[in-house]
């Protein structure tokens, strides 16, 4: 009879135990997920940061600190989102939903390493195609909202020979006329993101942005 109380007072303290680290982790998951931002009625969490960052989502460049300006860029697309939302622009197709997809994919040597990607920033594949989703629709909204003059053949030319570097394959550069077409989207979309950083800078100015990053 004592052994069997003292068996039962082992399963009961391992249990204990047990509950005991489940919730540790769950505290430990809401102190380490926490809001970085609230802007445009969105709130950005620190998974997010660390989803778009090492998905290459949202490029950090050389940033001293690149989950600033991983946040940064987020609070500009929370912020645009909003405005997208109001104006509905059309829906992408799957095909170019899928192809963004093969892309972010394409960054990882394996599916396997891809995968583990993803279960690093808690993100799943179907939140992923949803994040996708709206990069593209907000890419139909600048397309349909900033209109870019095409430019003549000397504008197009002096482009060209200014980035030469992209157009530059094992050390020789490509010709004009094989890459002219890449030479004028290339153009016409840094003209865009000009046009499209002046109005987000606008709509900065006009927000309430709560931003709680390094506090």
């Amino acid at each position: 009879m004592k052994l069997q109380i003292a068996d039962c007072r082992l399963q009961i303290g391992a249990l204990v135990i047990a509950l005991s680290l489940v919730c540790g982790l769950a505290v430990a998951d809401e102190i380490i997920d926490r809001v970085y931002a609230v802007a445009g009625g969105f709130l950005i969490m620190q998974s997010d940061v660390l989803a778009a960052r090492d998905l290459g989502l949202v490029p950090a460049g050389n940033a001293p600190d690149p989950n600033r300006a991983v946040l940064s860029r987020l609070i500009d697309r929370a912020l645009v989102l909003a405005e997208v939302d109001r104006y509905a622009p059309p829906e992408p197709s799957v095909q170019a939903i899928e192809t963004a997809l093969d892309e972010v994919r394409s960054r990882f040597p394996t599916v396997e390493a891809f995968k583990r990607a993803l279960d690093g920033a808690g993100m799943t594949e179907a939140h992923l195609r949803e994040t996708l989703r709206q990069n593209l629709r907000i890419r139909g909204y600048y397309e349909q909202r900033f209109t870019v003059v095409p430019p003549g053949e000397d504008e197009l030319g002096r482009y060209y020979r200014e980035h030469a570097d992209a157009f530059t394959r094992n050390g020789s550069i490509a010709s004009f006329e094989d890459v002219r077409q890449q030479v004028l989207q290339m153009y016409t979309a840094e003209r865009r993101n000009v046009l499209a950083e002046e109005w987000i800078a606008g709509l900065r100015r006009r927000a309430d942005i709560v931003d709680r990053y390094g506090k």
